[in-house]
């Protein structure tokens, strides 16, 4: 909920102060002129210098008169009109239904608009949201406008004076009549002090300034949730209206995720076979203002970039730390023993995708669809020396690297209500198939689910078949 200011900002101040000022002077002026006597003539009489009477040019002050009115109309319009700066906390919308576009334009015409019985020019309206003023909630919510073609009528008495109350009031209340959001209630929750999402998957906390940080914990990118890349990154926030930067560092779990965590009921999250490493992330997401019309939906383009620092035993976890003969990540096992054959640490060293997101408008919104693409490589290691001596040595050796490919497709769908979305999912490939949905419990609490599978290939060895993993999600706005 958006807090509406109780006074006009300074310019639109300005503006009302100018409009007093220019009618009073005029309203001065014509009480001067009209209190001094006149002679039949039409000239005014003055008794000291009648004998040198001087002669009024009516068409001069006709002239000025003119160019004082169309001065304090354009005052008086730029009062009458909506604030640019506030326009996008508002809420709009195109009314559809041909019974009430018919309704509204008769309205116009009968009050004396110029405007063409047939029109098919979108009737946008534009609605004020309930506001908090003073601590004080206020539910009322009131047309400031209604545009078709270049018509407007702006103000609630005007509205209603015109389109008269029962019409005025179905429109208001957006009830039996089909019409298209282009700007919802939802959409214009704007923070005011600060905006908080949490769960297991990391959460991040944007203050009204749009600056903030965040934590994340796994890599959907890659169709790896949770734990399963072994990082938590910690980033830097930029969320404005229509872009959203994200820039920070990863660093290593440790040891969590290593073992599996059995859940209550039995429920097991698997463990991950990927270290942790160091690095660097990066994400932007930006809309672009390509088409005229909202009802054309919204087209924006993204892209993230991650990049790992050189590891060492250090960052790795204790399977890399320890140093006995039977620690099948040494360079110098050979063999198998006990059963266990040789094996390498594997991580994360290089990620970077690019994607186009189309959202819908109108009969599929909520809807979207990116398309995109990249690129991936994970890095294998030993530990020891490069000549496979049994030593103590705890350096990390090259074991070689695997590169590929990935297309990326995610389509998804987010049900848009009052106050948010009640539920959305979504189903991602790229690399893995990665499901999401959730589901609004509460204003301020959510319940997500991701499952990602290997699909049309086997699994490699850092790789796990499946993952399932649910948790709850904080949303706090204030």
């Amino acid at each position: 909920m958006y807090t509406t200011p109780k006074k006009f900002p300074v310019a639109r101040a300005w503006k009302v102060l100018a409009a007093f000022v220019l009618v009073l002077s005029v309203s001065f002026a014509g009480a001067r002129l009209n209190a001094q006597p006149t002679t039949g003539t039409g000239t005014t009489a003055n008794p000291q210098t009648q004998g040198n009477t001087p002669q009024v040019n009516w068409s001069e002050e006709l002239k000025n008169a003119q160019e004082e009115s169309r001065a304090l109309k354009s005052i008086l319009s730029a009062i009458e009109s909506i604030d640019t700066a506030r326009q996008s906390e508002l809420i709009q919308w195109i009314v559809t239904d041909r019974s009430v576009r018919s309704r509204v334009i008769s309205a116009l015409r009968k009050a004396g608009k110029n405007i063409s019985p047939s029109s098919n020019a979108d009737l946008v309206v534009t609605q004020k949201p309930p506001t908090k003023i003073e601590g004080e909630l206020n539910n009322q919510m009131d047309l400031l406008k209604i545009v078709i073609e270049s018509i407007g009528v702006y103000g609630t008495p005007q509205i209603k004076r015109i389109l008269g109350e029962d019409l005025y009031n179905k429109i208001n209340n957006r009830a039996d009549y089909e019409y298209t959001m282009l700007s919802s209630e939802q959409e214009q929750q704007r923070i005011q002090y600060a905006n908080i999402s949490a769960s297991i998957f990391g959460g991040d906390i944007v203050f009204k300034s749009g600056f903030g940080f965040g934590m994340n914990v796994g890599y959907d990118y890659l169709g790896w949730p949770f734990w399963m890349q072994g990082n938590v990154g910690v980033v830097g926030i930029i969320h404005k209206e229509m872009t959203d930067v994200r820039i920070g560092l990863d660093f290593p779990l440790g040891e969590a995720g290593l073992t599996p965590f059995v859940v209550a009921g039995g429920l097991k999250i698997k463990e991950r076979k990927l270290e942790g490493t160091q690095g660097f992330q990066a994400q932007i997401d930006q809309m672009l203002d390509v088409f005229s019309s909202k009802k054309s939906g919204r087209l924006s383009l993204g892209g993230e970039f991650f990049d790992a620092f050189t590891p060492s035993t250090s960052t790795f976890s204790q399977r890399a730390a320890d140093t006995s003969q039977f620690n099948r990540y040494r360079t110098s096992y050979h063999g198998t023993i006990n059963g266990v054959a040789k094996d390498s640490l594997f991580y994360l060293g290089l990620s970077g995708h690019l994607w186009v997101q189309y959202a819908f408008a109108e009969g599929l919104r909520g809807a979207y669809i990116q398309l995109g693409g990249g690129t991936h490589r994970v890095n294998a290691v030993t530990v020891g020396t490069k000549s496979g001596i049994p030593s103590t040595n705890v350096d990390l050796v090259d074991a070689g690297s695997f590169s590929q490919f990935d297309p990326l497709i995610k389509i998804g769908f987010n049900h848009p209500s009052e106050g948010g979305y009640d539920y959305g999912m979504s189903l991602q490939y790229c690399n893995e198939l990665l499901a999401d949905g959730f589901v609004r419990i509460f204003t301020w609490l959510n319940l997500e689910v991701k499952y990602a599978a290997v699909v049309f290939r086997d699994p490699k060895k850092w790789e796990q078949t499946d993952f399932f993993i649910i948790t709850p999600v904080l949303k706090l706005n204030f």
